[in-house]
C-alpha cells in the first residue's frame, strides 16, 4: 500500500494517475500565479484526483467547502463519494457534533468514534484532517481502538500552530506553514483571545477578504512583513485601525510586542509564501521564534 500527497503542480502533468482511494481536504484560492489568476483552471488541476478515479475507487472528501463541493458537481465524477463535515449532521460519512465525531453509514448506523477533547491538535482544520482519516481508517478496516490510540498521540508540528513561547501573560504562536488565505483563517478562527497578527510575504494571487470577518471581531493590530505590502493594506486599512509594515522579523516582533497587552496572542501566519525575506517558511518561522527568544533574554539580563 502507498500512500501519497500530491500537488496541484504533480496533478498538472498526469494524465491517467488513479488512486483507488482519494482525499481531497478542501479547494482554495492558492497558487493562482501559477494558473493565470484563473480558480477554474486550479480547480481542474485538483479534481484529476477523482476524475481519474473508477467507479469501484472512493473519494472523500470535505463537504463543507464550497469550491469543492460545486466542482465535484461539475465534472464528471465516477468514485463513490464520501463526504466529511464540522458544519452539517451527515447521512453518510464522518460529521462532528458535541465535540464528538461521528461516523454515518448508508446503512443508518451511526457511531461514536473520537471524542476530539482526547486529541492535542487544535483548530477545525485538524478536525476535517481527523475525519479524513477516520473514513479512511474505516474504508480499511483498521483497528478503532488502534487509531484512536495513535491520533491520541500526534502533537502539533513545528511552524504549524506551534504554541512556543509565553510570557507577561501573552502567548506567541508560530505558523509560518501557513502560506495561504486559508490556512490563516483556520489558524485565527481557533484562537480565542485577541490577537495581533504578523502577516505578508510573496503574494500568490490572493484574495484576502475572506478573513475579514474574522479580523474585525479578533485582531487589534496588523504587521505586515513583506517587500510588497501594498495590497495587504489596502485589504484591511478599512477595518483595522492598527496597520504597520516592515522588511525586519526583529522590527515586526518588536512592534507587535509594543501592541500587545495582558491576555493577548501574537500570530505569525502569513498567507504568503516565504520567498521574498526568507528561504522559506521553516527559516522564517525559525527566525520568529529566535528574534521573540532574544527580545526576553535581553530584557532578563
Amino acid at each position: 500500500m502507498y500512500v501519497l500527497e500530491v500537488s496541484s503542480f504533480q496533478l498538472d502533468d498526469c494524465l491517467n494517475f488513479r488512486s483507488n482511494i482519494a482525499v481531497i481536504l478542501n479547494i482554495t484560492r492558492d497558487h493562482l500565479n501559477r494558473y493565470d489568476n484563473n480558480i477554474d483552471k486550479y480547480i481542474h488541476s485538483k479534481l484529476k484526483l477523482a476524475i481519474f478515479q473508477k467507479k469501484e475507487d472512493i473519494l472523500v472528501y470535505n463537504y463543507d467547502d464550497p469550491i469543492l463541493r460545486e466542482g465535484l458537481m461539475k465534472y464528471a465524477i465516477h468514485p463513490q463519494c464520501i463526504p466529511f463535515s464540522i458544519e452539517k449532521k451527515l447521512h453518510m460519512g464522518a460529521y462532528f457534533k458535541d465535540d464528538k465525531i461521528w461516523i454515518q453509514s448508508g446503512n443508518k448506523k451511526k457511531f461514536k468514534f473520537l471524542n476530539i477533547k482526547d486529541i492535542l491538535l487544535i483548530g477545525h482544520h485538524n478536525i476535517y484532517n481527523v475525519m479524513a482519516s477516520l473514513i479512511v481508517s474505516q474504508i480499511l478496516n483498521i483497528d478503532k481502538k488502534f487509531v484512536i490510540n495513535t491520533i491520541s498521540k500526534f502533537k502539533p508540528m513545528k511552524h504549524r500552530m506551534e504554541y512556543f513561547f509565553h510570557i507577561n501573560g501573552i502567548t506567541f504562536i508560530n505558523d509560518s506553514k501557513a502560506t495561504n488565505v486559508n490556512s490563516v483563517f483556520y489558524a485565527l478562527d481557533s484562537i480565542k483571545g485577541p490577537i495581533i497578527l504578523i502577516i505578508g510575504g510573496y503574494d500568490k494571487g490572493n484574495d484576502y477578504h475572506e478573513l475579514i470577518p474574522l479580523l474585525k471581531k479578533k485582531v487589534k493590530a496588523i504587521i505586515c512583513l513583506g517587500r510588497k505590502n501594498k495590497k495587504i493594506i489596502k485589504s484591511f486599512e478599512k477595518i483595522i485601525d492598527c496597520i504597520e509594515e516592515t522588511q525586519s522579523m526583529r522590527e515586526a516582533v518588536r512592534m507587535a510586542y509594543r501592541f500587545s497587552s495582558y491576555g493577548d496572542c501574537i500570530l505569525l501566519s502569513p498567507a504568503c509564501s516565504s520567498f521574498d525575506l526568507f528561504k522559506d517558511y521553516k527559516e522564517k518561522g525559525n527566525k520568529f521564534k529566535q528574534e521573540v527568544k532574544e527580545l526576553f533574554t535581553k530584557k532578563m539580563k
